[in-house]
């Protein structure tokens, strides 16, 4: 795909984070994908009233058809008319909409061509096609000798409501095919956003090629010296501040000098003016903490550059972005915008160092999620294949899976695909995903993330009919797993596509026990290791029908999951309960197996806050998600069955188990809307939409991706205990546990009066899911066991 990134040139030109966006996203874009991308800018001058409205003109004239898609992230280059133009929204001219003191909202005017030009802009519903008449409206303003010269003052009313017009036209639907933000910050702006628009959210990384972690010499910022970084408060902070470690200040601004003269005569405090990169990347490995105390800030990078090398972030409760990334005590501090408050932390930090030595693992861990395959991937919204990685492969491993794995919707799906693509990066190698195709689904073989590639085999006519007589003796019971140790040698092709691959392979993975046997007839000496999703016999045991062919197909199970866990060199756990049924039922040492839970992609749920959900949302809305699986089943019918018990709530199914619904011509409530299989993104809105999200689980193993989802996203979540093992999270602090019965009437309670409680819960939730189940964090604990445990993949 041929992308253009739209961006302005300032002038006078100053580097600042838009620069470094623009620019770490081409070089990712050119160097680690297939796509090809042109940075193009234009001269954008904004001193004056004219100044800018002829930066906004020209933007608007460009065109750019010869590319495919278009990227803007910053006013004036959003103007840009595209048929696929994607905004990556950083911020709108914040002084004229929340930065400099307040403007009057309308400019008052008697003037003919200033009354004409009023009277359009507020008659007008923003929309691209109404642009060129305001251009033209201005040029008669424009020639109007007799305009009085305060019309024109910068910033003013009347420029503020030209820029929110074009602003807002260019950027309604269906002008921008996507919308996203940098951060959770800009996109909870008011006003920075269509209304009702759906915004993904992602955090950017930063441009420096690396960082490491060294000593603790000093405290550090970097920062454009000016009046909205408030470094002036961190001088004052260190005026007041009783300790002796130092403090150094990087970056050129027009507060320089009056910075310096505040500090002078203390030897502590040191400017250090302009620092190129590799001296950044030293200056953060060596400080103790990172000071960074902006006002409302759109998103903060140096809270990431900081975090990626280990250091904690001390800054202030209204700094805006670094507060989604900074926990109190955990990856720094956040206090009140006071250089008392401030000072005293930084004393804190001083006498404590060991303290924020000790937070360096959350803080890479917090921030470990944000790479730019990810931007990448949003912005285009298509898979990001990496020649680079598919041209000179250091070495790969060879997973098995039962089930095809692209796109990945559904809880096996998502969790082989994220967790692969992340060991893929961890540990610098290629993973061929060797899975079967659903019935009559096409073949595939791509690469369907960064290092992974999925190489999907059709299952043959005497393969399907097989299954489908083994699924109708069971009942009905979908058996495509348990019966592909004795039906797989059906597909010959497959057997071929994995002999191929486990030729030259590092390690064999079977991802569920299902396939063990196929591994064993390929393996050479590689060793082997075993993906548990769920403790698979006990799981069954209480899924199949109690007749001839359920009780050979769980003797199938049992046999597989046997050889998986016996046979096996490593084997991973989806909790400690599926740890210890894996020990005693097959004998097998504790020390064997690793933990490695289910988790969620915070890169594609966007966290919507409690408060927000009321705001916005009506009727009351309960949403369950689950898979076209026994345990889901259950679970869907019970929601509906306090869907008829309560007609005025509204009840949404996400996920393949509303098929089997509509498979079986099961009526529905009519207050329970069956929503499907979802993308991403509708995926995210619907979450979003929701007052409240339930998790009816009785039966089942591992544990419940789904509950993981409704956290990350801010819902308030309701679940049986049962629906909450293995994970740490705590009723009443985390999420509303109760038994089954109890459901209806908590349901119908917090659909008539919200309980004030749920919005911290779900803040607290998310942190939680942020810092223990990010796939990220999951997938580099693995690595480091698969390491310790497989010397091939030690190096």
């Amino acid at each position: 795909m041929k992308i253009a990134l739209v961006a302005p040139s300032p002038v006078p030109f100053t580097i600042g984070g838009a620069e470094k966006l623009v620019w770490g996203l081409l070089n990712y874009l050119n160097q680690e994908t297939s796509h090809q991308a042109e940075l193009i800018k234009l001269p954008s001058r904004e001193l004056s009233f004219w100044d800018l409205v002829d930066s906004y003109r020209a933007f608007a004239q460009l065109d750019l058809s010869h590319f495919d898609l278009v990227v803007s992230a910053k006013y004036p280059a959003w103007m840009i008319s595209h048929p696929r133009h994607v905004l990556y929204l950083q911020h709108r001219l914040r002084g004229l909409y929340d930065t400099y003191p307040p403007l009057p909202q309308r400019c008052e005017s008697n003037h003919p061509a200033v009354a004409s030009l009023t009277c359009f802009l507020r008659s007008q519903v923003p929309s691209r096609a109404h642009i060129p008449e305001c251009f033209a409206r201005l040029d008669d303003l424009r020639r109007a000798a007799d305009a009085p010269p305060d019309l024109f003052q910068f910033p003013g009313p009347l420029i503020r409501e030209i820029v929110h017009f074009l602003d807002d036209s260019a950027l309604a639907p269906p002008s921008i095919a996507r919308y996203a933000a940098i951060s959770h910050n800009v996109a909870r702006r008011k006003g920075y956003f269509p209304p009702g628009a759906s915004v993904t959210v992602r955090h950017h990384p930063s441009d420096l090629a690396s960082f490491r972690s060294g000593n603790s010499e000093y405290f550090f910022t970097i920062s454009r010296l000016d009046g909205a970084k408030r470094v002036r408060l961190l001088v004052e902070a260190m005026l007041s501040a009783k300790t002796t470690v130092p403090l150094k200040i990087a970056g050129t601004g027009p507060d320089e000098a009056t910075l310096r003269a505040l500090a002078a005569g203390d030897p502590r405090i040191d400017f250090l003016g302009f620092v190129n990169d590799a001296d950044v990347v030293d200056l953060y490995a060596n400080c103790l903490a990172a000071l960074y105390v902006p006002y409302d800030e759109d998103y903060g990078l140096v809270t990431i550059e900081a975090m990626n090398s280990g250091k904690p972030v001390l800054t202030c409760t209204d700094s805006g972005g670094p507060n989604e990334f900074v926990e109190n005590g955990l990856t720094g501090f956040a206090v009140p915008p006071d250089p008392v408050a401030l000072a005293e932390r930084i004393d804190y930090l001083a006498t404590h160092i060991a303290e924020a030595r000790a937070m360096a693992p959350a803080c890479r861990t917090k921030v470990a999620g944000i790479r730019w395959d990810s931007v990448a991937e949003s912005l285009t919204g298509v898979p990001i294949a990496s020649p680079r990685r598919i041209s000179r492969p250091r070495r790969h491993i060879t997973v098995c899976v039962t089930f095809p794995i692209y796109p990945p919707r559904g809880g096996g799906k998502s969790r082989v695909y994220h967790l692969y693509r992340h060991l893929a990066r961890e540990l610098d190698c290629r993973v061929d995903l060797l899975t079967f195709a659903d019935d009559f689904q096409p073949e595939l073989n791509q690469e369907i993330a960064p290092g992974v590639h999925e190489i999907r085999t059709a299952k043959t006519q005497a393969h399907i009919q097989r299954e489908a007589r083994a699924s109708r003796r069971a009942g009905g019971v979908p058996v495509t797993d348990v019966v592909m140790p004795r039906l797989f040698p059906l597909t010959a092709d497959f057997l071929a596509a994995l002999r191929h691959s486990a030729a030259s392979s590092a390690l064999l993975v079977s991802s569920h026990p299902y396939l063990i046997t196929a591994i064993e007839a390929v393996r050479q000496s590689q060793p082997v290791f075993y993906e548990g999703h769920n403790a698979e016999f006990s799981l069954k045991r209480r899924m199949l029908p109690q007749n001839a062919m359920g009780r050979y197909l769980l003797r199938l199970t049992r046999e597989a999951e046997r050889r998986a866990c016996q046979h096996s060199d490593l084997i991973s756990a989806c909790s400690p309960a599926d740890a210890e049924a894996y020990v005693a039922e097959y004998a097998i040492p504790p020390e064997k197996i690793v933990l490695a839970p289910n988790g969620v992609d915070l890169a594609s749920v966007t966290y919507h806050p409690f408060a927000e959900r009321y705001a916005h949302t009506s009727p009351f809305t309960v949403l369950f998600l689950g898979s076209w699986h026994e345990p889901n089943i259950e679970a869907a019918r019970f929601v509906s069955e306090i869907a008829r018990r309560l007609p005025d709530v509204r009840f949404q199914l996400l996920g393949s188990v509303c098929d089997y619904f509509r498979v079986f011509r099961l009526p529905l409530p009519s207050n329970v809307t069956p929503l499907g299989v979802l993308d991403d993104r509708a995926k995210d809105l619907a979450l979003s939409r929701a007052h409240l999200a339930l998790n009816p689980m009785e039966m089942g193993s591992g544990t419940n991706l789904k509950i993981l989802d409704y956290l990350a996203s801010g819902v308030p979540v309701l679940s049986t205990p049962f629906g909450a093992r293995g994970l740490n999270l705590v009723a009443g602090e985390h999420l509303l546990v109760a038994p089954l019965i109890e459901f209806p009437g908590i349901v119908e309670q917090l659909s008539r009066n919200p309980a004030p409680q749920l919005g911290p819960m779900t803040a607290r939730a998310r942190a939680v899911v942020e810092r223990e189940y990010c796939w990220e964090a999951i997938a580099r604990s693995l690595a480091s066991a698969l390491r310790a445990r497989i010397p091939a993949l030690a190096s």
